[in-house]
C-alpha cells in the first residue's frame, strides 16, 4: 500500500480539490475530515463510491451518532465510513479545582461554569478559567452550537447561523468574555502554552486535546481531568462533537474498490483495529462497539479511572446536528468573520448572525430557515 501525506488541513483540501478536479492520480481511498465529506462528495460525486451495498446494514447505529449526518451526500448515498471522532469536554485541572474548593461534580450549567469560573479566580488571580483561540478558530462555537442541535445549515440545506439557538449559543461563549473569565490564547501554540503555563484553568475541546497533553506536558501527569460540557439549563445535553474524520473510496476499478473495501473494513469496522489506533495514536474509536470492550475500559496512564468511559458515554449522545455541503468553506468563512467580530469587535450577537445569514444567502442562493 502507498500512502500520500497531502499535508496540512489548508494543504490537504487545496491538493484533493486539484486532484479531483483533474481526475488526475486521484487515489484509491481518501480520508478527509468529517466536516468537509459532503464538500468534495456533492462536487465530485463521480470519484464516491456509495457504500451501502458494502457496509452492515445497521451502519448507522454503530458509529458516533454525530457523524451519521456527515456521511451521506444529497442523493442519499453511503460515501464514507467514521474513523476517529472528537466527543467534546472540558479539560481541567483538577489539582487547582481542590485547592480552590470546586467539586467539578457540581458543575452542570453554564450558569454554575461561570460561578465556578470566578471563585476560582479569586482563588488565582492571575489565571483565567477558561482559554479559548478568538481568532480564526471557532472551535468553541460550533462545539456549543452542535450541543444545543444547531450548526451553520440545517438538514434542509437552509442556512441557520441566525436561529434562537445559534444565537443563544452565541450568547454563552461571550458571557464567558462578559464575565471576565476567558483568556485569548491566540492560536494552537498559545493554547498549549496557556495550558501547560498555568495561564488558563479550564479548556473546552475534542477527546483528541488529551493527545496534545500527553505530548506536550508530560510532566502534568494526574493533574488534568475532565469532566462533561455543562449543559444550557438543568438536565440538558452535555455532548458535542468536534472534529474527527472518516475514509472514503474514490476507486474507479472494481478490484480496486473490492481492495479498498477490504481495508476500511479492516481498519474501521474492526475492535481489535480502532483498539490498535487509539492506544498508539490517540484517535478515538467512532465505532461503538469498541467502548463494550474491557481493553477499552482500563484505566488511562495518564488521565486515570474513568476516562474512557466517559468519552464513550458522551459519543453516544452527541447530537446530530452537523450538516455540511458542497458550499461549506464558503459559509464557514462567512460565519467565522462573524464569530470574530462578536469575540474580538463586542459586535451585536443577533444583527451579526443576522448579517451572516443574509450573506450566505445571498451567496449561495440558499433559504434562510423560520
Amino acid at each position: 500500500m502507498t500512502v500520500q501525506e497531502f499535508g496540512g488541513a489548508g494543504q490537504l483540501y487545496e491538493k484533493a480539490g486539484v486532484v479531483l478536479s483533474s481526475g488526475q492520480g486521484v487515489p484509491d481511498i481518501m480520508q478527509l475530515e468529517s466536516d468537509y465529506v459532503q464538500t468534495y462528495a456533492e462536487t465530485y460525486p463521480q470519484y464516491f463510491l456509495d457504500l451501502k451495498s458494502l457496509a452492515p446494514k445497521d451502519i448507522d447505529i454503530k458509529v458516533d451518532p454525530s457523524k451519521v449526518s456527515t456521511s451521506y451526500d444529497t442523493e442519499g448515498k453511503l460515501v464514507s465510513i467514521a474513523w476517529d471522532s472528537g466527543p467534546v469536554v472540558v479539560f481541567y485541572r483538577a489539582d487547582l479545582f481542590k485547592e480552590a474548593g470546586i467539586d467539578p461534580n457540581s458543575i452542570t450549567t453554564y450558569d454554575e461554569y461561570i460561578a465556578a469560573g470566578k471563585k476560582f479566580q479569586e482563588k488565582f488571580p492571575n489565571m483565567k478559567f477558561l482559554g479559548n483561540m478568538f481568532i480564526q478558530d471557532d472551535g468553541v462555537w460550533r462545539n456549543l452550537m452542535v450541543q444545543n442541535n444547531t450548526y451553520y445549515l440545517n438538514r434542509n440545506g437552509e442556512v441557520t447561523i441566525s436561529s434562537p439557538a445559534a444565537v443563544e449559543s452565541t450568547k454563552v461563549l461571550r458571557s464567558f468574555l462578559d464575565e471576565g473569565i476567558m483568556a485569548n490564547t491566540v492560536n494552537w501554540d498559545g493554547s498549549i502554552r496557556a495550558n501547560k503555563s498555568g495561564e488558563v484553568a479550564t479548556y473546552i475541546s475534542g477527546a483528541w486535546w488529551a493527545g496534545t497533553i500527553k505530548d506536550q506536558m508530560p510532566e502534568m501527569k494526574g493533574k488534568w481531568a475532565i469532566m462533561p460540557m455543562p449543559a444550557y439549563s438543568k438536565g440538558g445535553v452535555r455532548a458535542s462533537s468536534h472534529g474527527g474524520s472518516t475514509l472514503t473510496i474514490t476507486a474507479s476499478d472494481p478490484i480496486k474498490q473490492a481492495a479498498a473495501w477490504a481495508f476500511i473494513e479492516h481498519s474501521l469496522l474492526n475492535v481489535d483495529s480502532q483498539l490498535l489506533m487509539y492506544k498508539n495514536y490517540g484517535l478515538f474509536p467512532s465505532y461503538l462497539p469498541v467502548y463494550d470492550d474491557p481493553r477499552f475500559q482500563e484505566a488511562d496512564e495518564y488521565f486515570g479511572e474513568g476516562f474512557n468511559q466517559m468519552l464513550g458515554d458522551i459519543t453516544k449522545q452527541i447530537p446530530a446536528a452537523i450538516y455540511t455541503s458542497s458550499d461549506y468553506s464558503e459559509i464557514r468563512n462567512i460565519c467565522v468573520a462573524a464569530y470574530e467580530a462578536i469575540l474580538n469587535n463586542n459586535a451585536d450577537i443577533q444583527k451579526t448572525l443576522d448579517d451572516a445569514a443574509l450573506q450566505i444567502s445571498g451567496a449561495t442562493g440558499r433559504k434562510i430557515a423560520k
